[in-house]
């Protein structure tokens, strides 16, 4: 899970933290993204859930449990509201790479990592094209021990290609 602080005003998109365990429980998983959040302060005052635009999450957390269930509804009822994130894998990896800019070109970069997103930022540089579509990165899994695997990057395209669904009403003049 990543958290983003973006896109802002400026159009740049900051990454600022990362939370990952494997085989935790939703009640298990609340309240250490909420404990994560309080780490950071907008205006003084503890980044909670309720300041995030947006929490995506992949297709599956969608599907219908044996109870009629999904993954995505008990995250509803402790105050996490998910929706399906835009997981079209080359548009997604594209996004990224246009935020990504071209410094060396005079393309500056409109996304940024910050350190603290250890997970993602081990991971990035491991990634290879996919022999069989080059627009696409390789799919990784995790070892055994749920080491290595492209899951951080995975999230990290997730929350790059998913747009907010935020409209803005706007007055024109002159027409």
């Amino acid at each position: 899970m990543a958290t983003s602080i973006g896109p802002m005003a400026d159009g740049n998109m900051c990454i600022v933290d990362e939370h990952a365990e494997r085989l935790w429980l939703p009640q298990r998983h609340v309240p250490a993204v909420k404990a994560m959040l309080a780490r950071h302060r907008i205006a003084n005052s503890q980044l909670t859930i309720a300041d995030l635009k947006r929490f995506v999450a992949g297709a599956d957390v969608f599907s219908k449990q044996s109870d009629g269930s999904t993954v995505a509804s008990q995250y509803g009822k402790l105050g996490i509201s998910l929706r399906c994130a835009n997981t079209d894998r080359v548009n997604g990896w594209a996004e990224i790479l246009h935020r990504l800019g071209d410094p060396g070109n005079g393309v500056a970069p409109r996304l940024f990592i910050h350190e603290r997103c250890a997970r993602l930022v081990e991971c990035l540089p491991s990634l290879q094209h996919d022999p069989n579509r080059p627009e696409d990165v390789l799919k990784v899994d995790v070892d055994e021990d749920g080491v290595g695997g492209d899951d951080a990057a995975d999230c990290f395209r997730y929350l790059v290609a998913t747009k907010s669904r935020a409209i803005s009403q706007r007055k024109l003049r002159g027409l």
